[in-house]
């Protein structure tokens, strides 16, 4: 007998997008939130502009708002204008399935997409090149696309010609260790790259605690109250990068149905899902998932299937995801 089953999250072929569970509170959501970061950041940018002036907080403080404020005020209103809101505001069209990608070719991290007579040049990090290279296929809406099971769309750029040097994007089966191992990587990048941060911070907070003109203030002790924390936690994401990054055994994979509402976005634009579930030893608990992955959780409530990494227990928290599909995040199961 054919097997049926939604095995993975897919826009709604023919119908707007609207319709894809979770989409539009996402895009919403994630609007207002990058516009408001965005704004907020730009503030402290120009705080940093008048305490220069002034001088009368010496000058590693302005020159810390300015460093750390710009960059992260121009990122979050880029991503509100040119990618959320832009977004919101084509759901009312359908998704484009593109599928076969023969002549797709790819270049680092850039893959050069064929698509009415020019190229629609994606940036996908290394899990989604994977799934991309295995599945050959994605969804297309005007510049933005997804690929099967993911909810958060990307945005591309339309080409004359592909990025230079692009090669063939080979067709290539993806094993469960193999996502798994490059979702891992990935996460570690991100790990060293708070590391980084947080680095930085520290360093930023022992000039401030040195340049500070009120040697008797306040603000010099917290400072290095600061620098201390800042260290801690470099200490932390390093070594927390490390762990992430070790080779992983081939994972075994537990399916489960799962009978839950609609998925739901909060305030940080967080998509949850609460249901129940009969766990392989025949105990029915409640599950609730939802995390750094908004698409998993969009995924359970969309096909009503989880899959867990390993052997779900009542009580426990586990890691889930979809199998062959760049999508990872933390389960949580009742007791």
């Amino acid at each position: 007998m054919e097997d049926h089953r939604i095995r993975a999250l897919e826009p709604p072929k023919g119908v707007p997008a609207a319709n894809m569970p979770a989409l539009v509170p996402l895009l919403d959501r994630l609007t207002v939130t990058y516009g408001t970061t965005g704004f907020a950041s730009g503030l402290l940018v120009v705080l940093g502009i008048v305490l220069a002036v002034t001088g009368r907080y010496g000058i590693a403080v302005p020159v810390f708002l300015l460093s750390f404020m710009t960059p992260v005020s121009l990122y979050f209103g880029y991503v509100a204008l040119a990618g959320s809101s832009p977004m919101r505001k084509l759901t009312d069209k359908p998704f484009r399935l593109v599928s076969g990608l023969d002549d797709a070719v790819v270049a680092g991290s850039r893959v050069s997409v064929p698509l009415d007579g020019r190229w629609l040049v994606v940036r996908l990090p290394a899990p989604l090149r994977a799934q991309l290279a295995a599945q050959r296929r994605l969804w297309v809406l005007g510049p933005f696309f997804l690929l099967p099971g993911v909810i958060a769309p990307r945005r591309g750029k339309f080409r004359d010609a592909p990025v230079k040097g692009s090669v063939p994007l080979t067709a290539e089966p993806v094993t469960p260790g193999r996502m798994l191992t490059l979702q891992r990587r990935l996460l570690a990048s991100y790990y060293l790259l708070g590391a980084g941060l947080t680095l930085v911070a520290a360093a930023f907070s022992i000039w401030i605690a040195a340049d500070f003109p009120d040697r008797h203030g306040s603000l010099v002790a917290e400072a290095r109250v600061v620098a201390a924390l800042c260290v801690l936690a470099t200490l932390g994401l390093a070594i927390t990068a490390l762990a992430v990054a070790r080779p992983s055994p081939d994972p075994g994979w537990t399916e489960l149905a799962v009978v839950s509402g609609p998925a739901s976005v909060n305030l940080f634009g967080m998509v949850t899902v609460k249901g129940r579930t009969v766990l392989p030893d025949g105990r029915e608990v409640t599950v609730r998932a939802g995390g750094s992955d908004p698409s998993l959780a969009a995924g359970i409530a969309a096909t009503g299937r989880l899959w867990v990494l390993g052997v779900p227990r009542a009580g426990k928290a586990a890691k889930a995801g979809v199998p062959g599909h760049a999508v990872f995040g933390p389960v949580k199961f009742g007791s």
